[in-house]
Protein backbone atom coordinates (compact mmCIF):
# COMPACT_ATOMS: atom_id res chain seq x y z
CA UNK A 1 0.00 0.00 0.00
CA UNK A 2 1.65 2.88 -0.69
CA UNK A 3 2.19 6.38 1.08
CA UNK A 4 2.76 8.86 -1.29
CA UNK A 5 2.75 12.35 0.67
CA UNK A 6 4.45 13.16 4.19
CA UNK A 7 2.69 16.29 5.75
CA UNK A 8 4.52 18.51 7.28
CA UNK A 9 3.87 19.80 10.55
CA UNK A 10 4.39 23.50 9.67
CA UNK A 11 2.57 22.85 6.64
CA UNK A 12 -0.70 21.40 8.21
CA UNK A 13 -0.51 24.11 10.87
CA UNK A 14 -0.66 26.78 8.13
CA UNK A 15 -3.47 24.81 6.58
CA UNK A 16 -5.40 24.28 10.33
CA UNK A 17 -5.04 28.17 11.14
CA UNK A 18 -5.31 29.87 7.78
CA UNK A 19 -8.39 27.99 6.64
CA UNK A 20 -7.30 28.43 3.11
CA UNK A 21 -9.44 27.03 0.13
CA UNK A 22 -9.85 27.57 -3.55
CA UNK A 23 -12.94 28.96 -3.07
CA UNK A 24 -11.28 31.61 -0.15
CA UNK A 25 -13.58 33.90 1.91
CA UNK A 26 -16.74 32.97 -0.66
CA UNK A 27 -17.83 30.05 1.09
CA UNK A 28 -18.03 31.75 4.45
CA UNK A 29 -21.02 30.80 6.63
CA UNK A 30 -24.27 32.99 5.82
CA UNK A 31 -23.59 33.80 2.04
CA UNK A 32 -25.34 32.76 -0.83
CA UNK A 33 -22.43 30.34 -1.65
CA UNK A 34 -22.44 28.15 1.09
CA UNK A 35 -23.40 25.87 -1.23
CA UNK A 36 -20.53 26.04 -3.65
CA UNK A 37 -18.06 23.13 -3.40
CA UNK A 38 -14.22 23.15 -4.58
CA UNK A 39 -13.90 19.44 -5.51
CA UNK A 40 -10.24 17.71 -6.21
CA UNK A 41 -10.60 14.54 -8.67
CA UNK A 42 -8.68 13.41 -11.40
CA UNK A 43 -9.20 10.68 -12.98
CA UNK A 44 -7.56 8.49 -16.13
CA UNK A 45 -6.24 11.88 -17.02
CA UNK A 46 -9.60 13.41 -16.67
CA UNK A 47 -9.83 16.19 -14.43
CA UNK A 48 -13.27 16.77 -13.23
CA UNK A 49 -15.19 18.60 -15.43
CA UNK A 50 -17.63 21.56 -13.73
CA UNK A 51 -20.21 20.74 -16.84
CA UNK A 52 -20.79 17.30 -16.39
CA UNK A 53 -24.20 16.38 -16.49
CA UNK A 54 -24.50 13.99 -13.16
CA UNK A 55 -22.97 16.58 -11.54
CA UNK A 56 -25.95 19.10 -12.72
CA UNK A 57 -27.91 16.41 -11.33
CA UNK A 58 -26.38 16.42 -7.86
CA UNK A 59 -26.62 20.23 -7.93
CA UNK A 60 -30.73 20.06 -8.90
CA UNK A 61 -30.78 17.48 -5.93
CA UNK A 62 -28.74 18.93 -3.11
CA UNK A 63 -28.62 22.90 -4.30
CA UNK A 64 -24.86 21.74 -4.42
CA UNK A 65 -22.53 23.45 -7.08
CA UNK A 66 -19.42 21.75 -7.58
CA UNK A 67 -16.24 23.61 -8.79
CA UNK A 68 -13.43 21.52 -9.93
CA UNK A 69 -9.86 22.21 -8.41
CA UNK A 70 -7.53 20.70 -10.84
CA UNK A 71 -7.77 22.57 -14.28
CA UNK A 72 -7.75 21.04 -17.20
CA UNK A 73 -4.46 20.85 -17.56
CA UNK A 74 -3.90 18.73 -14.42
CA UNK A 75 -4.14 14.99 -16.08
CA UNK A 76 -1.35 13.39 -13.75
CA UNK A 77 -3.03 12.52 -10.70
CA UNK A 78 -0.43 11.88 -8.35
CA UNK A 79 1.35 15.50 -9.82
CA UNK A 80 -1.68 17.40 -8.89
CA UNK A 81 -2.53 16.08 -5.44
CA UNK A 82 1.45 16.65 -4.61
CA UNK A 83 0.83 20.19 -6.08
CA UNK A 84 -2.01 20.57 -4.26
CA UNK A 85 -0.67 19.64 -1.09
CA UNK A 86 2.43 21.90 -1.28
CA UNK A 87 0.52 24.98 -2.31
CA UNK A 88 -1.47 25.01 1.35
CA UNK A 89 -4.36 25.32 -1.08
CA UNK A 90 -7.11 22.98 -0.12
CA UNK A 91 -10.06 21.91 -2.00
CA UNK A 92 -13.40 21.44 -0.16
CA UNK A 93 -13.82 17.80 -1.19
CA UNK A 94 -10.70 15.40 -2.03
CA UNK A 95 -10.77 12.28 -3.90
CA UNK A 96 -8.09 10.17 -4.35
CA UNK A 97 -6.43 7.24 -3.12
CA UNK A 98 -8.04 5.99 0.18
CA UNK A 99 -4.30 5.38 1.87
CA UNK A 100 -3.51 8.45 1.05
CA UNK A 101 -6.20 10.37 2.64
CA UNK A 102 -6.13 8.51 5.65
CA UNK A 103 -2.57 9.24 6.13
CA UNK A 104 -3.17 12.89 5.71
CA UNK A 105 -6.25 12.82 7.84
CA UNK A 106 -3.53 11.18 10.61
CA UNK A 107 -1.78 14.35 10.37
CA UNK A 108 -4.89 16.70 10.58
CA UNK A 109 -5.31 17.58 7.13
CA UNK A 110 -8.73 15.38 6.80
CA UNK A 111 -11.97 16.19 9.28
CA UNK A 112 -12.91 12.58 10.30
CA UNK A 113 -16.32 12.08 9.16
CA UNK A 114 -17.87 9.39 11.90
CA UNK A 115 -19.83 12.31 13.28
CA UNK A 116 -20.56 14.23 10.24
CA UNK A 117 -21.85 10.85 9.23
CA UNK A 118 -24.15 9.86 12.08
CA UNK A 119 -25.51 13.22 12.47
CA UNK A 120 -26.23 14.79 8.55
CA UNK A 121 -25.91 11.24 6.34
CA UNK A 122 -28.16 9.28 6.69
CA UNK A 123 -27.69 7.25 3.24
CA UNK A 124 -24.00 6.52 3.83
CA UNK A 125 -24.94 5.81 7.86
CA UNK A 126 -27.49 3.39 6.49
CA UNK A 127 -24.99 1.49 4.28
CA UNK A 128 -22.46 0.81 6.69
CA UNK A 129 -24.99 -0.52 9.25
CA UNK A 130 -25.93 -3.12 6.43
CA UNK A 131 -22.96 -4.00 4.72
CA UNK A 132 -20.17 -4.88 7.60
CA UNK A 133 -17.53 -6.49 4.63
CA UNK A 134 -17.20 -2.72 3.67
CA UNK A 135 -17.64 -1.39 6.65
CA UNK A 136 -14.42 -2.77 7.78
CA UNK A 137 -12.62 -0.84 4.66
CA UNK A 138 -13.87 2.59 5.69
CA UNK A 139 -12.40 2.90 9.04
CA UNK A 140 -8.46 3.88 9.55
CA UNK A 141 -6.36 2.47 11.66
CA UNK A 142 -7.07 4.84 14.24
CA UNK A 143 -10.72 4.04 14.34
CA UNK A 144 -11.52 7.40 12.65
CA UNK A 145 -13.48 7.70 8.91
CA UNK A 146 -11.33 9.89 6.89
CA UNK A 147 -12.58 9.14 3.38
CA UNK A 148 -15.94 7.39 1.93
CA UNK A 149 -14.52 4.61 -1.18
CA UNK A 150 -15.62 3.74 -4.28
CA UNK A 151 -17.30 -0.02 -3.52
CA UNK A 152 -17.33 -2.79 -5.96
CA UNK A 153 -21.22 -4.45 -6.10
CA UNK A 154 -19.56 -7.88 -4.84
CA UNK A 155 -22.90 -9.45 -4.13
CA UNK A 156 -23.45 -9.37 -8.25
CA UNK A 157 -20.12 -9.45 -9.57
CA UNK A 158 -17.04 -10.36 -7.55
CA UNK A 159 -14.96 -11.38 -10.62
CA UNK A 160 -13.55 -9.85 -13.93
CA UNK A 161 -11.20 -12.34 -15.66
CA UNK A 162 -10.81 -15.90 -16.44
CA UNK A 163 -9.71 -18.26 -19.16
CA UNK A 164 -10.41 -17.58 -23.04
CA UNK A 165 -9.23 -20.06 -25.64
CA UNK A 166 -10.41 -20.39 -29.51
CA UNK A 167 -13.08 -22.29 -29.34
CA UNK A 168 -13.91 -22.12 -33.64
CA UNK A 169 -9.90 -24.32 -33.61
CA UNK A 170 -11.29 -26.75 -31.21
CA UNK A 171 -14.47 -27.47 -33.21
CA UNK A 172 -12.14 -27.60 -36.18
CA UNK A 173 -10.11 -30.51 -34.94
CA UNK A 174 -12.83 -31.91 -33.25
CA UNK A 175 -11.38 -31.61 -29.67
CA UNK A 176 -13.11 -31.25 -26.67
CA UNK A 177 -13.45 -27.46 -24.15
CA UNK A 178 -10.15 -28.63 -22.43
CA UNK A 179 -10.36 -28.86 -18.97
CA UNK A 180 -6.98 -30.77 -17.25
CA UNK A 181 -3.85 -28.64 -18.37
CA UNK A 182 -2.82 -32.02 -20.96
CA UNK A 183 -5.87 -31.31 -22.64
CA UNK A 184 -4.81 -27.41 -23.02
CA UNK A 185 -1.20 -28.66 -24.28
CA UNK A 186 -2.71 -30.91 -26.76
CA UNK A 187 -4.81 -28.29 -28.21
CA UNK A 188 -2.65 -25.62 -28.39
CA UNK A 189 0.22 -28.37 -30.05
CA UNK A 190 -2.50 -28.91 -32.62
CA UNK A 191 -3.53 -25.56 -33.15
CA UNK A 192 0.25 -24.81 -33.99
CA UNK A 193 1.44 -27.78 -35.38
CA UNK A 194 -1.81 -28.67 -37.79
CA UNK A 195 -1.94 -24.84 -38.80
CA UNK A 196 -5.44 -23.70 -36.81
CA UNK A 197 -5.27 -20.52 -38.93
CA UNK A 198 -5.10 -22.02 -42.27
CA UNK A 199 -2.29 -19.56 -43.50
CA UNK A 200 -0.12 -22.35 -44.50
CA UNK A 201 2.73 -21.49 -41.74
CA UNK A 202 2.86 -22.26 -38.01
CA UNK A 203 2.58 -18.95 -36.60
CA UNK A 204 0.05 -19.68 -33.52
CA UNK A 205 1.61 -18.45 -30.68
CA UNK A 206 -0.89 -20.69 -28.40
CA UNK A 207 -0.65 -18.80 -25.03
CA UNK A 208 -0.40 -15.00 -25.12
CA UNK A 209 -0.95 -12.56 -22.06
CA UNK A 210 -1.62 -8.78 -21.88
CA UNK A 211 0.32 -6.22 -19.62
CA UNK A 212 3.02 -4.69 -18.68
CA UNK A 213 5.86 -7.33 -17.64
CA UNK A 214 4.54 -7.55 -13.85
CA UNK A 215 0.91 -8.21 -15.65
CA UNK A 216 2.26 -10.78 -17.99
CA UNK A 217 4.06 -12.82 -15.23
CA UNK A 218 1.05 -13.01 -13.30
CA UNK A 219 -1.45 -13.63 -15.57
CA UNK A 220 1.34 -16.25 -17.19
CA UNK A 221 1.53 -17.98 -13.95
CA UNK A 222 -1.87 -17.53 -12.55
CA UNK A 223 -2.68 -20.27 -16.44
CA UNK A 224 -0.65 -22.66 -14.40
CA UNK A 225 -2.34 -22.31 -10.46
CA UNK A 226 -0.38 -19.73 -9.33
CA UNK A 227 -1.37 -16.41 -7.66
CA UNK A 228 -0.05 -12.79 -8.24
CA UNK A 229 3.82 -13.44 -6.92
CA UNK A 230 3.27 -10.02 -5.37
CA UNK A 231 0.71 -10.95 -3.29
CA UNK A 232 -0.16 -12.21 0.23
CA UNK A 233 -2.66 -14.99 1.27
CA UNK A 234 -4.29 -16.12 4.39
CA UNK A 235 -4.95 -20.06 5.34
CA UNK A 236 -6.12 -20.57 8.74
CA UNK A 237 -5.81 -17.16 9.94
CA UNK A 238 -2.30 -17.26 8.73
CA UNK A 239 -0.69 -14.57 6.53
CA UNK A 240 1.75 -16.42 3.65
CA UNK A 241 3.61 -14.93 0.80
CA UNK A 242 2.25 -16.19 -2.77
CA UNK A 243 6.04 -17.32 -4.52
CA UNK A 244 6.37 -19.06 -1.19
CA UNK A 245 3.20 -21.45 -1.54
CA UNK A 246 4.72 -24.83 -3.45
CA UNK A 247 2.55 -24.02 -6.32
CA UNK A 248 4.08 -21.14 -7.62
CA UNK A 249 7.21 -22.81 -8.71
CA UNK A 250 5.51 -25.19 -9.64
CA UNK A 251 3.29 -22.95 -12.05
CA UNK A 252 6.91 -21.10 -13.18
CA UNK A 253 8.28 -24.68 -14.23
CA UNK A 254 5.25 -25.49 -16.51
CA UNK A 255 5.72 -22.21 -17.42
CA UNK A 256 9.21 -22.61 -18.65
CA UNK A 257 8.53 -25.81 -19.88
CA UNK A 258 5.64 -24.50 -22.31
CA UNK A 259 7.66 -21.43 -23.66
CA UNK A 260 10.77 -23.90 -24.51
CA UNK A 261 7.77 -25.91 -26.41
CA UNK A 262 6.85 -22.58 -28.15
CA UNK A 263 3.36 -23.10 -26.98
CA UNK A 264 3.96 -19.68 -25.11
CA UNK A 265 4.15 -16.36 -27.09
CA UNK A 266 7.62 -15.65 -27.76
CA UNK A 267 7.20 -12.32 -27.12
CA UNK A 268 5.18 -12.73 -23.87
CA UNK A 269 7.54 -10.03 -22.08
CA UNK A 270 7.10 -7.68 -24.87
CA UNK A 271 3.86 -7.06 -26.81
CA UNK A 272 3.00 -4.81 -23.62
CA UNK A 273 -1.19 -4.25 -23.21
CA UNK A 274 -1.42 -4.12 -27.16
CA UNK A 275 -0.58 -8.35 -26.91
CA UNK A 276 -4.46 -9.04 -27.76
CA UNK A 277 -4.76 -6.77 -30.85
CA UNK A 278 -1.41 -7.96 -32.13
CA UNK A 279 -2.77 -11.57 -32.03
CA UNK A 280 -6.63 -11.89 -32.35
CA UNK A 281 -7.24 -9.41 -35.12
CA UNK A 282 -4.30 -11.18 -37.02
CA UNK A 283 -5.27 -14.67 -36.38
CA UNK A 284 -2.56 -16.38 -34.40
CA UNK A 285 -3.53 -16.14 -30.61
CA UNK A 286 -4.87 -19.26 -29.16
CA UNK A 287 -5.40 -19.05 -25.19
CA UNK A 288 -5.13 -16.29 -22.92
CA UNK A 289 -6.16 -14.94 -19.13
CA UNK A 290 -8.12 -11.68 -19.46
CA UNK A 291 -11.00 -9.28 -18.51
CA UNK A 292 -14.30 -10.76 -19.46
CA UNK A 293 -16.02 -7.92 -20.89
CA UNK A 294 -13.07 -6.18 -23.28
CA UNK A 295 -11.44 -9.78 -24.37
CA UNK A 296 -15.39 -10.83 -25.12
CA UNK A 297 -15.42 -8.29 -27.69
CA UNK A 298 -13.07 -9.65 -29.59
CA UNK A 299 -16.09 -12.01 -31.08
CA UNK A 300 -17.31 -9.18 -33.19
CA UNK A 301 -13.73 -10.11 -35.41
CA UNK A 302 -16.38 -12.75 -36.81
CA UNK A 303 -18.04 -10.37 -38.75
CA UNK A 304 -15.46 -8.32 -39.67
CA UNK A 305 -12.49 -9.55 -40.33
CA UNK A 306 -12.34 -13.99 -39.82
CA UNK A 307 -15.58 -15.73 -40.07
CA UNK A 308 -16.40 -18.22 -37.73
CA UNK A 309 -13.80 -16.55 -34.97
CA UNK A 310 -14.62 -17.60 -31.29
CA UNK A 311 -13.17 -17.03 -28.45
CA UNK A 312 -15.21 -18.20 -25.50
CA UNK A 313 -14.14 -18.20 -22.11
CA UNK A 314 -13.85 -21.77 -20.25
CA UNK A 315 -12.91 -23.35 -16.69
CA UNK A 316 -9.86 -22.77 -14.56
CA UNK A 317 -7.67 -25.86 -16.07
CA UNK A 318 -7.19 -28.88 -13.89
CA UNK A 319 -3.28 -28.52 -12.84
CA UNK A 320 -3.20 -31.39 -10.55
CA UNK A 321 -4.61 -32.55 -7.59
CA UNK A 322 -5.47 -29.52 -5.59
CA UNK A 323 -3.96 -27.01 -8.01
CA UNK A 324 -5.83 -25.40 -10.92
CA UNK A 325 -5.72 -22.03 -12.77
CA UNK A 326 -5.82 -19.14 -10.92
CA UNK A 327 -7.93 -15.75 -11.23
CA UNK A 328 -8.05 -13.26 -9.02
CA UNK A 329 -11.34 -11.93 -8.08
CA UNK A 330 -12.11 -8.18 -7.39
CA UNK A 331 -11.73 -6.75 -3.59
CA UNK A 332 -14.57 -4.51 -1.95
CA UNK A 333 -13.16 -1.15 -3.26
CA UNK A 334 -10.18 0.20 -5.51
CA UNK A 335 -9.23 2.15 -2.61
CA UNK A 336 -10.28 5.15 -4.58
CA UNK A 337 -12.52 7.40 -2.40
CA UNK A 338 -13.14 11.22 -1.44
CA UNK A 339 -13.43 12.85 1.96
CA UNK A 340 -13.68 16.33 3.63
CA UNK A 341 -10.40 18.58 4.16
CA UNK A 342 -9.31 20.48 6.85
CA UNK A 343 -9.76 23.77 5.02
CA UNK A 344 -13.48 23.01 4.30
CA UNK A 345 -16.04 25.68 6.40
CA UNK A 346 -18.90 23.78 5.89
CA UNK A 347 -18.53 20.34 6.67
CA UNK A 348 -21.88 20.15 7.06
CA UNK A 349 -22.84 20.71 3.39
CA UNK A 350 -19.97 18.68 2.23
CA UNK A 351 -20.93 15.22 4.11
CA UNK A 352 -25.04 16.02 3.40
CA UNK A 353 -23.25 16.09 -0.85
CA UNK A 354 -21.51 13.22 -0.59
CA UNK A 355 -24.40 11.45 1.25
CA UNK A 356 -26.64 12.30 -2.17
CA UNK A 357 -24.72 9.44 -3.89
CA UNK A 358 -25.58 6.66 -1.24
CA UNK A 359 -29.03 7.59 -1.84
CA UNK A 360 -31.11 5.73 -4.64
CA UNK A 361 -31.05 8.61 -7.03
CA UNK A 362 -27.73 8.91 -6.37
CA UNK A 363 -26.44 5.90 -7.21
CA UNK A 364 -28.32 5.30 -10.39
CA UNK A 365 -26.92 8.79 -11.35
CA UNK A 366 -23.36 7.60 -10.72
CA UNK A 367 -23.99 4.54 -12.70
CA UNK A 368 -26.66 4.94 -15.16
CA UNK A 369 -26.67 8.54 -16.16
CA UNK A 370 -29.33 10.67 -16.49
CA UNK A 371 -32.55 9.19 -16.52
CA UNK A 372 -33.86 9.66 -20.76
CA UNK A 373 -31.18 10.19 -21.55
CA UNK A 374 -28.74 6.82 -20.85
CA UNK A 375 -31.82 5.09 -19.66
CA UNK A 376 -35.06 4.85 -18.90
CA UNK A 377 -36.57 2.72 -15.92
CA UNK A 378 -38.40 -0.38 -16.84
CA UNK A 379 -40.01 -3.04 -14.41
CA UNK A 380 -38.21 -0.92 -11.64
CA UNK A 381 -35.00 -0.94 -12.88
CA UNK A 382 -32.73 1.40 -14.73
CA UNK A 383 -31.99 0.02 -18.44
CA UNK A 384 -29.67 1.81 -21.07
CA UNK A 385 -30.74 3.39 -23.84
CA UNK A 386 -29.84 2.98 -27.85
CA UNK A 387 -27.55 6.19 -27.51
CA UNK A 388 -25.35 4.03 -24.55
CA UNK A 389 -25.62 0.43 -26.19
CA UNK A 390 -25.57 1.74 -29.98
CA UNK A 391 -24.20 5.10 -30.00
CA UNK A 392 -24.50 6.96 -32.87
CA UNK A 393 -21.37 8.26 -32.90
CA UNK A 394 -19.47 4.95 -32.57
CA UNK A 395 -18.76 5.24 -29.13
CA UNK A 396 -18.00 2.51 -26.59
CA UNK A 397 -20.88 2.59 -23.41
CA UNK A 398 -18.34 3.22 -20.81
CA UNK A 399 -16.70 6.05 -22.91
CA UNK A 400 -20.51 7.63 -23.44
CA UNK A 401 -21.33 7.41 -19.49
CA UNK A 402 -17.70 8.96 -18.67
CA UNK A 403 -18.01 11.97 -20.79
CA UNK A 404 -20.98 13.07 -18.81
CA UNK A 405 -19.38 12.14 -14.88
CA UNK A 406 -20.65 8.59 -14.91
CA UNK A 407 -18.67 5.81 -14.41
CA UNK A 408 -16.01 8.31 -13.13
CA UNK A 409 -14.29 6.98 -9.92
CA UNK A 410 -13.47 9.45 -7.02
CA UNK A 411 -16.72 9.71 -5.56
CA UNK A 412 -17.92 7.63 -2.92
CA UNK A 413 -20.88 5.64 -3.95
CA UNK A 414 -21.37 1.90 -5.05
CA UNK A 415 -21.35 0.44 -7.86
CA UNK A 416 -23.97 -1.31 -9.34
CA UNK A 417 -23.31 -4.69 -10.98
CA UNK A 418 -26.22 -4.21 -13.77
CA UNK A 419 -24.26 -1.19 -15.84
CA UNK A 420 -21.57 -4.08 -16.42
CA UNK A 421 -24.15 -6.74 -17.39
CA UNK A 422 -25.77 -4.40 -19.73
CA UNK A 423 -23.16 -2.99 -21.47
CA UNK A 424 -21.13 -6.54 -22.26
CA UNK A 425 -22.50 -9.14 -24.65
CA UNK A 426 -23.49 -12.55 -23.69
CA UNK A 427 -20.05 -13.93 -24.42
CA UNK A 428 -18.62 -11.93 -21.04
CA UNK A 429 -21.85 -12.70 -19.31
CA UNK A 430 -20.54 -16.64 -19.82
CA UNK A 431 -17.41 -15.48 -18.25
CA UNK A 432 -19.20 -13.99 -15.26
CA UNK A 433 -21.40 -16.30 -14.49
CA UNK A 434 -18.76 -19.10 -15.37
CA UNK A 435 -16.26 -17.47 -12.50
CA UNK A 436 -19.14 -16.42 -9.81
CA UNK A 437 -19.20 -20.40 -8.94
CA UNK A 438 -17.51 -21.65 -6.20
CA UNK A 439 -14.22 -22.25 -6.07
CA UNK A 440 -13.65 -20.92 -9.89
CA UNK A 441 -12.30 -17.31 -8.38
CA UNK A 442 -9.18 -17.14 -5.86
CA UNK A 443 -10.40 -13.97 -3.26
CA UNK A 444 -7.64 -11.11 -3.07
CA UNK A 445 -6.54 -10.69 0.66
CA UNK A 446 -8.47 -8.13 2.02
CA UNK A 447 -7.80 -4.85 2.62
CA UNK A 448 -5.64 -4.10 5.29
CA UNK A 449 -4.87 -0.86 7.38
CA UNK A 450 -0.71 -0.40 8.38
CA UNK A 451 0.40 2.53 10.49
CA UNK A 452 2.80 5.23 8.70
CA UNK A 453 5.85 3.23 10.38
CA UNK A 454 4.97 0.10 9.33
CA UNK A 455 3.83 1.21 5.75
CA UNK A 456 7.30 2.70 4.92
CA UNK A 457 8.83 -0.83 6.38
CA UNK A 458 6.59 -2.90 3.78
CA UNK A 459 7.18 -0.85 0.74
CA UNK A 460 10.82 -0.58 1.26
CA UNK A 461 10.71 -4.97 1.89
CA UNK A 462 8.03 -5.66 -1.05
CA UNK A 463 10.12 -3.28 -3.78
CA UNK A 464 13.40 -5.45 -2.97
CA UNK A 465 11.28 -8.83 -2.59
CA UNK A 466 9.39 -7.95 -5.86
CA UNK A 467 12.44 -7.18 -8.19
CA UNK A 468 14.24 -10.12 -7.19
CA UNK A 469 11.13 -11.91 -7.89
CA UNK A 470 10.33 -10.77 -11.34
CA UNK A 471 14.72 -10.95 -12.10
CA UNK A 472 14.13 -14.75 -11.42
CA UNK A 473 10.61 -15.18 -12.94
CA UNK A 474 11.57 -14.04 -16.37
CA UNK A 475 15.24 -16.22 -16.33
CA UNK A 476 13.45 -19.39 -15.38
CA UNK A 477 10.36 -18.40 -18.20
CA UNK A 478 12.39 -17.64 -20.94
CA UNK A 479 15.12 -20.52 -19.86
CA UNK A 480 18.01 -18.39 -19.09
CA UNK A 481 18.46 -20.23 -15.89
CA UNK A 482 17.04 -23.66 -14.17
CA UNK A 483 14.10 -22.76 -11.32
CA UNK A 484 15.32 -26.10 -9.53
CA UNK A 485 18.68 -24.99 -9.81
CA UNK A 486 18.35 -21.47 -8.66
CA UNK A 487 15.81 -21.92 -6.20
CA UNK A 488 17.57 -21.86 -3.16
CA UNK A 489 19.53 -18.73 -3.99
CA UNK A 490 16.42 -16.70 -4.99
CA UNK A 491 14.65 -17.71 -1.37
CA UNK A 492 18.11 -16.72 0.31
CA UNK A 493 17.69 -13.66 -1.67
CA UNK A 494 13.99 -12.79 -0.64
CA UNK A 495 14.37 -13.22 3.28
CA UNK A 496 17.88 -11.08 3.26
CA UNK A 497 15.27 -8.77 1.17
CA UNK A 498 13.03 -8.73 4.48
CA UNK A 499 10.32 -11.13 3.29
CA UNK A 500 9.57 -12.69 6.88
CA UNK A 501 9.30 -9.37 8.40
CA UNK A 502 7.41 -8.61 5.77
CA UNK A 503 5.11 -11.31 6.42
CA UNK A 504 4.83 -10.19 9.92
CA UNK A 505 3.54 -7.10 9.51
CA UNK A 506 0.49 -8.34 6.78
CA UNK A 507 -0.20 -10.62 9.72
CA UNK A 508 -0.84 -7.44 11.67
CA UNK A 509 -2.36 -5.83 9.64
CA UNK A 510 -5.35 -8.95 8.76
CA UNK A 511 -5.47 -9.09 13.04
CA UNK A 512 -6.54 -5.75 13.34
CA UNK A 513 -8.58 -6.37 10.24
CA UNK A 514 -10.42 -9.08 12.08
CA UNK A 515 -10.49 -6.99 15.06
CA UNK A 516 -12.47 -4.43 13.39
CA UNK A 517 -16.58 -4.86 14.00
Amino acid sequence: MKRKIAMGALLLSALMFNGCSKDGDSKSTGTTKDKNLSVFLVFNGMPLNDEWEIYKKAEEATGVKVKSYASKNNTDSTQAYNLMLASNDFSDIIAYRVPDLEKLGSDGGMIPLNDLIDKHAPNIKKFIEENPLYRKDMYSLDGKIYAIPTYYDLDKLSVSSGLFIRTDWLKKFGLPVPKTLEEAENALTIFKEQDANGNGRKDEVGIFVRGNIQAALNNLTGIFGARPYKTFYVENDQVAFATLDPNFKEAVKLSAEWYKKGLIDKEVFTRGWGARDAVLPTNIGGMTLDWFGSTASYNSLATTQIPGFEFYPIEPLQIKDGMKSVAVGRNTTPEIGWGISAASKNPEQAIKFMDWWFSEEGRRTWNFGIEGKHYTMVDGKPVFTDYVLNNPDGKGPLKVLQEVGAQVSGPGVQQDADYEYQYSNDIAKQGFDMYMRNENTTMPLPILKYSPKDVKKLEKIMALVNQTTEEYMQKWILGVSDIDTDWDAYINRIQQNGINEAVELVQKGYNHYNSVK
